[in-house]
């Protein structure tokens, strides 16, 4: 019986407008105690959607015997602005390079949402590539990111441990000053499953952590993948979802599977 009231307060949430909701939780609080379901069904505020209506004295009938008029009314109220706050920590957007359908606004650039994460950074940018090449401008906002003291931490694929599924290390991408400011790991070949023909996985991801925003898509940080590629990706601003993220790769570099790069000294 509960899960039932329960699932009939949920769909009820889902499909209320903020104003609505505010004056039924006004009306059920006035109510006493000894009102009957029909006579509170009468009095609920008005609407002309037929199926929040429906919604609603289904949630009425089942509370009615289980709580008072009071304790639904902070029942729904509590339940509506958690509903509310979890929806506002939401947010997703598609993003696209290459061609855009002529007859739709085009989605953001991926190149374009990553610019703007990092020149808005605070405190912390983790970047997950396969390849890195002729990326000057985004370079130069991982320096100034640094400059303002947020830290920076690359995941990156090495021809080596690729055994040269990679050409050219991502690594070479970056000015000699990022490497030396940023934390960088790599995925030794040891530490890799090989396949039938016995060559190691790739380190093969796609991914941005900017504070509390990431950025999934297929784009490596390339020139091509930029602006000549058809890539798609998507924004996320979720914090279930980026704190599951962020402590799979933390654990990824605690257990040993990613290493710290060491850079060369001349």
């Amino acid at each position: 019986m509960q899960d039932v009231f329960i699932h009939a307060v949920e769909d009820l949430i889902r499909k209320s407008p903020a104003s609505w909701m505010t004056s039924m939780c006004d009306a059920l609080k006035g109510f006493p105690a000894t009102a009957t379901s029909e006579f509170v069904q009468q009095r609920l505020p008005a609407t002309n959607n037929a199926d929040l209506a429906f919604l609603a004295a289904e949630v009425i009938k089942k509370a009615s015997g289980l709580m008072s008029w009071e304790s639904l009314s902070w029942a729904l109220r509590t339940s509506f602005a958690s509903y509310q706050r979890s929806q506002a920590e939401q947010h997703i957007e598609l993003l696209w390079s290459g061609p855009s359908p002529a007859d739709q606004i085009p989605a953001r650039r991926i190149d374009q949402a990553l610019y703007d994460l990092i020149a808005n950074a605070k405190q912390d940018i983790l970047s997950v590539t396969f390849a890195a090449a002729k990326i000057e401008r985004l370079a130069s906002e991982l320096l100034k990111a640094h400059h303002r003291g947020v830290r920076i931490r690359l995941i990156l694929e090495f021809e080596q441990s690729s055994e040269g599924q990679l050409s050219y290390d991502a690594i070479k991408a970056f000015p000699p000053a990022l490497v030396k400011a940023a934390d960088i790991y790599f995925w030794p070949v040891e530490k890799r499953e090989r396949n039938q023909a016995g060559r190691p996985g790739k380190l093969h991801a796609k991914l941005a952590i900017v504070d509390d925003t990431m950025l999934v898509s297929s784009a490596n940080l390339t020139d091509d993948a930029f602006n000549r590629n058809l890539e798609l990706g998507v924004l996320v601003r979720n914090p279930v979802f980026l704190r599951t993220t962020t402590n799979h790769i933390q654990t990824l570099i605690s257990d040993g599977t990613f290493c710290p790069f060491k850079a060369p000294t001349y």
